[in-house]
């Protein structure tokens, strides 16, 4: 937008100085330029007080075209810094920043919806950093309202994500559909090789297409919601090192944080007494939410 103003301004200056010139010549004002001015930014604002005006043909022609063109670009030229001034309110009153956000290392949330919002919760709680790209005018004031780094607009743009510090980012993370997520992914990658792309999928049959677009990551949180219920459904017949399904068959068990943990075999049990902890945060994360698989896959 300020770019905008720059060209309309200029074409305003091209506008005067063009007027300037052309009356300085048909109306042989070069011993009064203040004159040939003057009638410029009359005839440029219609006021014609009538005090100086053309008075060849030529001149009159001049007087027309600065007139129309005058009408023309002041009008653009005033609808532009209305936009702007509108535009700064809105935004200063939703707190959100006008220029790119200034922060290093850290992860973009496009989307807002239950996986984005269960991925910034995930994310505060390990303490990393992430800044929100979001369409929707409610949820973005909820944000501002929260605190949280946001930039309303569309994810699958460029600017929108440079705005969002793309350049500095260490991952991003498409928590849309699959359509939106699938631009985004290709826009992503094509500014940032290096980037840590991680994309939700409803549909099975969008994966392949992500990931050849360049998602290192994908996350089918319908799948995962199913594979949470199965697995709490039978949670205390499986072995926690290799997933086993016991059946009912625990000969080997032990307890660990007052929890008990079946194994189907010495080796598994070995496994797990040797680092218990990470069996533990594994099979949690197994059993929590597809926001906290997100997060595991991206700061893995």
């Amino acid at each position: 937008m300020r770019r905008t103003l720059g060209y309309s301004i200029i074409a305003l200056l091209v506008v005067i100085l063009g007027g300037f010139l052309g009356f300085l010549i048909t109306e042989d004002y070069w011993s009064r330029p203040f004159d040939a001015l003057y009638l410029t930014i009359v005839t440029m604002t219609t006021v014609g007080f009538g005090d100086v005006v053309p008075v060849t043909v030529a001149g009159k022609v001049v007087a027309m075209v600065v007139a129309i063109s005058g009408i023309a670009v002041g009008i653009s030229t005033m609808q532009v810094i209305f936009n702007m001034i509108i535009s700064k309110n809105l935004r200063s009153e939703l707190g959100i920043p006008e220029r790119r956000i200034r922060m290093k290392d850290h992860f973009i949330i496009c989307g807002y919806g239950n996986v984005g919002r269960e991925v910034a919760v995930r994310l505060n709680a390990k303490g990393e950093s992430y800044v929100v790209i979001e369409q929707d005018p409610s949820r973005v004031q909820d944000l501002v309202e929260g605190g949280v780094s946001v930039v309303r607009g569309d994810a699958e743009d460029e600017e929108t994500l440079r705005k969002a510090g793309i350049m500095d980012a260490k991952g991003l993370i498409a928590a849309m559909k699959d359509p939106p997520n699938m631009v985004t992914v290709i826009t992503a990658r094509g500014m940032r090789p290096d980037l840590l792309i991680i994309s939700e999928v409803e549909d099975d049959r969008n994966e392949q297409k992500l990931r050849r677009v360049g998602a290192n990551v994908i996350v089918n949180c319908y799948r995962m919601g199913a594979q949470i219920m199965v697995g709490r459904s039978g949670r205390k017949d499986r072995d926690p090192v290799c997933g086993f399904e016991m059946n009912g068959k625990n000969p080997l068990e032990m307890k660990f944080e007052e929890n008990t943990y079946h194994f189907c075999s010495k080796e598994c049990m070995a496994a797990f007494m040797a680092h218990p902890e990470r069996f533990v945060q594994w099979q949690k994360a197994m059993e929590d939410n597809c926001g906290t698989t997100i997060i595991d896959q991206a700061i893995r």
